[in-house]
């Protein structure tokens, strides 16, 4: 009874002081259902139809713990395909498909916007050259009121991976830092970005490509066993002709006695046994793709990986003036990779362009850009000029089949070339280093009280960079889109794209079957929350 006594107290201070530690918690996200088929989504004849579904549950919450900080985070479950069989009651495997993939803190200060902890990056300006992704940042962001528009001035510290935890390596890490700004009135937004990547612990394209390919084999893991099982029968082999060896020199000693006869044979044997077993260890070592990736990274001269120093500028501008709209962005990088191996140093500089302009007539919008992201198909030489590689710009997706990666044709076009996109920063897929050039145009309407737009677009696509006897031309995409607003709430979105392939997919890949076109079939249904 003491005890409860003592207790209360506790209780009753806790209940007074609740009203001061309330939260006000808003929580939104939303539920969305995909659907997608894709005919030969390698470009060959043998493909199977790839279709499947998925899903995607994403919570936001906004925690405002005072009238100056607010903490956010947000989280994915059962982003998956579809199947009853994955599930918690079968085999766990839903015990794993919940990413916590942002929280963070806003402060307001006296002197902007401070963000601290994990949050979107890598967006900027237009959509172009964008590929949102979950960063661990500190930012802050500056508004700088100009009559009746507005500049904001934001500066960004980022890590990107943290290489330094523990005693094996020291002054590697990876890490951005931005400077921008931004001008916005009620007709137009503009804004410079600049940036500084410090990375010590990185790869080149050619790196890349070599670590994704050993990666697709199984990995160092793969790479050892093959070779483990080659040097173990390379092993019995070279003791197989060591007594060949000694069999043949007491067979010279026997001379011709039916000894020396005896000795002779098992020469043979052994010696054929040695011969079998030595193709058998070569012919494991030649058919292990994992053990030929990992020879190859571990041969080049340059190493397995390097440093890079770069810099960014971003300049973009998005307006509309009456019925013209306008929207363009430039995205420059130059800098210097350093390789510690052999002491060399390789210039970097890519970019990435388009500009679009866009005409309102009645209740249609008329649209026609252009595009283009620096390739460089040779990975030998003193330059890195494939811009793909540092910013691919997923988000843009104006070809849905070419430059989205909603549909999975992005790591298989081409017989694994990959599209225009690849599977983001670092990417090590062939078309996104070859770059591209395309040109586009398009028209919207906007019908039933704006509930529902109906699209159209025809791009036409090659490559920047290619070897001297590969093709240029990616082909001719044609795209159908529907949006209907079937409620405030509640939205489908629905894709057909058909893709006429050209000669570059078969040229690159060395595969003459990867010539086919392609078809792609997306919808969504999102419900916002």
């Amino acid at each position: 009874m003491r005890r409860c006594l003592l207790f209360l107290p506790l209780v009753l201070s806790l209940l007074i002081a609740s009203p001061v530690l309330a939260l006000d918690l808003d929580v939104s996200g939303s539920l969305q259902f995909e659907g997608v088929y894709n005919e030969n989504a390698t470009l060959q004849k043998s493909d199977s139809a790839d279709s499947f579904r998925e899903m995607r549950l994403r919570v936001l919450t906004e925690a405002q713990i005072t009238d100056n900080i607010k903490i956010i985070t947000r989280f994915d479950a059962l982003d998956k395909v579809l199947s009853s069989r994955d599930s918690a009651f079968d085999n766990n495997e839903d015990d794993d498909n919940f990413d916590f993939d942002r929280a963070y803190a806003e402060i307001i200060t006296p002197i902007g916007l401070l963000s601290i902890g994990r949050m979107q990056g890598v967006v900027w300006g237009t959509s172009w050259s964008d590929d949102e992704a979950d960063t661990d940042r500190i930012k802050l962001v500056t508004p700088i009121a100009i009559g009746e528009n507005k500049l904001y001035i934001g500066a960004v510290a980022e890590k990107v991976t943290e290489n330094d935890k523990g005693v094996e390596l020291s002054s590697k890490d990876n890490d951005k830092y931005y400077i921008g700004a931004t001008y916005k009135t009620k007709k137009y937004s503009t804004g410079l970005l600049s940036a500084f990547y410090n990375f010590h612990l990185f790869q080149d394209p050619q790196q890349a490509k070599l670590k994704t390919d050993l990666d697709n084999a199984g990995g160092e893991a793969q790479a050892t066993a093959d070779g483990t099982q080659a040097a173990l029968i390379g092993a019995e082999a070279q003791r197989q002709q060591a007594d060949a060896l000694n069999f043949q020199s007491l067979a010279v000693a026997a001379g011709a006695t039916a000894l020396g006869a005896q000795y002779a044979a098992l020469a043979a044997t052994a010696g054929a046994q040695a011969l079998a077993l030595g193709t058998q260890a070569q012919q494991i070592l030649d058919n292990s793709d994992a053990y030929q990736a990992a020879a190859a990274l571990q041969s080049l001269p340059r190493g397995a990986t390097t440093e890079a120093k770069v810099f960014l500028l971003a300049p973009y501008f998005d307006g509309k003036f009456g019925p013209l709209g306008i929207t363009t962005e430039l995205d420059y990088i130059f800098g210097e990779a350093e390789y510690d191996t052999n002491n060399t140093d390789r210039d970097v500089e890519g970019y990435a362009w388009f500009g679009e302009l866009r005409y309102d007539i009645a209740d249609f919008t008329l649209q026609a850009g252009y595009a283009i992201t620096s390739g460089d198909a040779d990975y030998d030489d003193d330059d890195i000029g494939s811009m793909g590689y540092v910013a691919p710009g997923s988000d843009w997706a104006k070809a849905f089949i070419l430059t989205s990666d909603e549909h999975g044709m992005n790591t298989t076009l081409g017989d694994g070339l990959g599209n225009l996109v690849g599977d983001g920063f670092g990417t090590a897929y062939t078309a996104v280093l070859d770059g591209y050039r395309m040109i586009y145009a398009g028209v919207n309407y906007t019908c039933f009280d704006d509930t529902v737009n109906l699209g159209a677009l025809i791009a036409s696509s090659q490559a920047d960079d290619t070897p001297g006897n590969v093709d240029d031309d990616h082909g001719i995409e044609y795209d159908l889109t529907l949006t209907w607003n079937i409620m405030d709430n509640l939205v489908y979105t629905g894709v057909a794209a058909y893709l006429q392939a050209g000669d570059y997919w078969k040229e690159r890949s060395g595969n003459p079957n990867a010539a086919e076109d392609t078809y792609a079939l997306y919808h969504r249904l999102e419900l916002f929350f």
